[in-house]
C-alpha cells in the first residue's frame, strides 16, 4: 500500500503531466490559430490578386468588344455605301452626281463647334441623299434618324444645299418589317440586302407618300 508521500509524489507526476500536455495542447492551438491566419492571409490576397484579375480581364473584353463593334461598323458600313451611289441616282432620282463621300465629320459653319459624322452624302443635280447606316437596325436608331431630319439640322450643317429636296436613307444590312413600316410612314428610305444585293425595300410607298 502506498504511503502518503508516495500518493502525493505520484499526484505532483500526473499534475506535471497534465500540465505539460495542456502547455502542449495551447501551443498546438496557438500554431494552429497561426496556420489558420496564414491561410486566412494567403486567401485574402489570393482573392484580392484574383479580383484585380478579374477587374483587368473585364476592361480588356469590354476594349475588345469596343474593337469589334468599331470594325463591324466600318464593315457593314463599307458593304452598304458602294450600293448607294447607284441607289441615289438611280433610284431615288437624285440626278447625275456632284459630290459623294463617305463618312463625312462636318462642324456646322455658324459658329457653334458643334460636329456630326453623316455615314453617307450624295450630292445630286436634283437633290441629296442623306444617309444613316446601322449594323444593327433598331427602333431607337430609326427614331433618332427621323428626329434629326425634323429638327431641321442638316440645313445647318450643309447650308448650301438648302435649296435641294433631301431624300433620307435609313439602311442596314437587315431592317426588320415593323421599322421598314415605321420609316415609311416618316416618309424615309429603308435601305437592307436584298437578293443579291442592297436594295430599296419601301422605295415606292415612300415616293408616293413624298410626291407633290
Amino acid at each position: 500500500m502506498l504511503t502518503t508521500e508516495e500518493r502525493v509524489d505520484q499526484l505532483e507526476v500526473i499534475f506535471a503531466r497534465f500540465v505539460a500536455q495542456a502547455e502542449k495542447d495551447r501551443e498546438e492551438a496557438r500554431q494552429e490559430r497561426r496556420e489558420q491566419a496564414r491561410r486566412l492571409d494567403a486567401f485574402r490576397e489570393q482573392g484580392e490578386k484574383d479580383r484585380a484579375e478579374a477587374r483587368q480581364e473585364r476592361r480588356e473584353l469590354a476594349r475588345q468588344l469596343g474593337d469589334i463593334s468599331k470594325r463591324m461598323g466600318t464593315v457593314v458600313e463599307d458593304m452598304i455605301t458602294p450600293s448607294l451611289r447607284r441607289i441615289a441616282r438611280g433610284e431615288l432620282g437624285c440626278g447625275e452626281e456632284i459630290l459623294f463621300g463617305p463618312r463625312i465629320v462636318k462642324t456646322r459653319p455658324d459658329g457653334s463647334g458643334r460636329r456630326r459624322e453623316f455615314e453617307a452624302l450624295y450630292i445630286g443635280e436634283k437633290a441629296v441623299m442623306l444617309n444613316e447606316s446601322k449594323t444593327t437596325a433598331r427602333p431607337e436608331y430609326a427614331k433618332e434618324f427621323v428626329e434629326f431630319l425634323r429638327s431641321g439640322e442638316f440645313s445647318q450643317y450643309f447650308p448650301e444645299y438648302a435649296d435641294k429636296p433631301v431624300a433620307p436613307v435609313f439602311s442596314s444590312l437587315y431592317v426588320p418589317d415593323d421599322i421598314v413600316t415605321y420609316l415609311t410612314k416618316q416618309g424615309v428610305y429603308a435601305v437592307g440586302m436584298g437578293d443579291e444585293t442592297m436594295q430599296v425595300l419601301n422605295r415606292e410607298q415612300v415616293a408616293t407618300s413624298r410626291a407633290p
